[in-house]
């Protein structure tokens, strides 16, 4: 088990069994980086703080390799997978979306555009392997999963509530979405978001044993 699964909740581990072999280091990296970020935004108390610890990333993402510090495990991930030939413009678009959780609540039209175009297109795109671009419907689908995992961790209940909306109104727009066998993980997490838009409401624990059962089958069925 690499530094990044380490860093991965039960959740992800069960989900990232269902990644085909090739692709978990990636998923695993996508996973643990994205938490990361958010740990970032969930301890800064000073909005120039934040900037500078996600600038940290962000400069990080973009210099060579061997200007890289050795000391951060997730940062010797990056450099394995990109050694692999997988491009990290998709990382940079998460963190851009995470970027805009800075900005102070409440939000406007504009500012939950920008985050979910920016943190989910930036997820799903770098969940499948490099250079398979998302279709259309698949962006919506990022999207709407990353309003839905907004919402699912805001402690703002108009803010969660508005998120959730629009997930489902995204959500509403679409046909069923497919993904191939590479974006299992990410059908997985699309499956669980569906299951709640719904119902109609947020389920309180996606760890519970209904929620295993969800996801087993649907990573070994693919339905």
């Amino acid at each position: 088990m690499n530094d990044a699964q380490n860093e991965l909740e039960p959740l992800q581990r069960l989900i990232l069994a269902y990644a085909k072999s090739g692709d978990r280091d990636r998923y695993a990296l996508l996973f643990a980086l994205d938490a990361r970020f958010a740990e970032t935004i969930r301890s800064t108390s000073e909005i120039l703080i934040g900037q500078m610890r996600l600038t940290w990333w962000r400069d990080n993402l973009t210099k060579p390799a061997g200007d890289r510090p050795t000391g951060e495990p997730l940062i010797q991930q990056i450099n394995l997978i990109e050694a692999r030939g997988e491009g990290l413009a998709p990382l940079l678009a998460l963190l851009d979306g995470w970027e805009v959780m800075l900005d102070d609540f409440p939000w406007d039209d504009r500012q939950f555009e920008s985050y979910a175009t920016a943190r989910g297109r930036g997820f799903f795109e770098f969940g499948l392997p490099d250079g398979m671009a998302l279709t259309e419907e698949q962006a919506g689908q990022a999207e709407a999963w990353a309003l839905w995992d907004f919402a699912r961790h805001c402690s703002d209940a108009n803010m969660r509530a508005a998120a959730f909306d629009r997930c489902g109104q995204i959500l509403k727009s679409q046909q069923r979405v497919d993904f191939d066998r590479s974006g299992r993980p990410l059908s997985i997490l699309c499956q669980l978001m569906l299951r709640d838009v719904r119902k109609g409401q947020l389920a309180p624990d996606l760890y519970d044993p209904a929620s295993a059962a969800r996801i087993i089958w649907h990573g070994i069925a693919g339905r």
